[in-house]
């Protein structure tokens, strides 16, 4: 299982209209808060880097098509490296906590 820690995963976080938060599922306060916001009124709900339309899947295509971080960093503005990184590591902390085993039953 995940756990996330109390500190922000990114270090800076833009301030933002507070509109632009409303029906947020993550709000200030939440680990995720800065890195990552969802809202069924944006890109139809779909999980997006904070302060941008970017989906987080957009990260992952990008990497599976053989390109790099600076790709998509230059490719999708408004993502920081901050936040690519920490979405990276996120995304590899079930698969070190697993020791190489898979985890998916079926």
């Amino acid at each position: 299982m995940l756990t996330l820690t109390p500190q922000p995963l990114v270090r800076h976080i833009e301030p933002l209209d507070p509109q632009l938060l409303q029906g947020d599922l993550i709000q200030p306060g939440h680990p995720l808060f800065g890195l990552i916001w969802i809202n069924p009124k944006r890109v139809s709900g779909t999980p997006c880097f904070y302060a941008t339309r970017v989906p987080i899947k957009n990260l992952f295509d990008t990497l599976e098509a053989g390109q790099t971080l600076d790709d998509f960093l230059d490719g999708f503005e408004g993502v920081t490296r901050d936040q690519a990184t920490a979405v990276l590591e996120l995304a590899k902390a079930p698969l070190a906590a697993s020791n190489g085993r898979c985890m998916i039953s079926l």
